[in-house]
């Protein structure tokens, strides 16, 4: 049940998708989206300028500009303290908030290590079926093939990892929740585009649409 909450895009939740020049179906997104939010694009070094205080979700590709989004920190940052919630895909290299960290490989070997369990699932991945969702075609790691260290008191949603060749034991969150003190939340996903996943309209149960009203109306994580 969606709980009560005030929403910044007006009657219905408003999701921004910031476009890059090679993010994955960069035109058929909007298709992927609830019927009954709001959706608009912007190219990334629009960003800049954007005013953000209508939008609900801010949904980042796996490929963004790192170096640019770290010049418009400061801006991000208000809009997660404001109230807005970011929705990020990608391997992080150049932590360009405070709440993120450097992505990590996990070892390939054995095979078993790039398959994804429930961690803390909650309503983000609660309904997806872990033995089939993340096989993309048959095919382990192309879900993800890592993780990055979360903040404190984020919620580890999805795991990854598992034995490595020198014998020790390399695991961790590949998708993670925040909730910054007193403002918005942030989904990151250390894959290139999740919305390729378990996402298409005519699925059920609906990986994105799950993720993006967790987002938006659950209470997790804790505030």
């Amino acid at each position: 049940m969606k709980a009560d909450v005030t929403l910044r895009g007006g009657a219905s939740p408003h999701l921004l998708y910031i476009r890059s020049t090679r993010s994955y179906n960069k035109d058929r997104i909007g298709g992927l989206v609830p019927q009954d939010w709001r959706f608009s694009v912007a190219d990334t070094y629009d960003l800049e300028g954007r005013e953000l205080q209508d939008v609900d979700v801010l949904f980042l590709s796996g490929m963004h500009d790192q170096i640019f989004l770290k010049s418009i920190e400061s801006k991000l940052l208000d809009y997660l303290s404001s109230g807005g919630h970011l929705l990020v895909n990608g391997h992080i290299i150049l932590p360009w908030l405070p709440c993120l960290s450097p992505f990590k490989a996990v070892s390939p070997k054995p095979f078993t290590n790039w398959m994804i369990r429930p961690a803390q699932p909650g309503a983000y991945f609660g309904r997806m079926d872990f033995e089939t969702f993340h096989r993309h075609e048959g095919i382990l790691g192309q879900y993800a093939r890592g993780y990055s260290d979360p903040p404190e008191g984020a919620q580890h949603l999805c795991l990854i990892g598992g034995p490595a060749p020198d014998g020790t034991f390399h695991e961790g969150p590949v998708d993670w929740g925040w909730r910054m003190p007193g403002g918005g939340k942030l989904f990151l996903h250390n894959g290139d585009h999740i919305e390729q996943f378990c996402s298409d309209p005519r699925f059920q149960p609906n990986l994105l649409h799950d993720i993006l009203n967790a987002l938006v109306f659950s209470d997790e994580p804790k505030a």
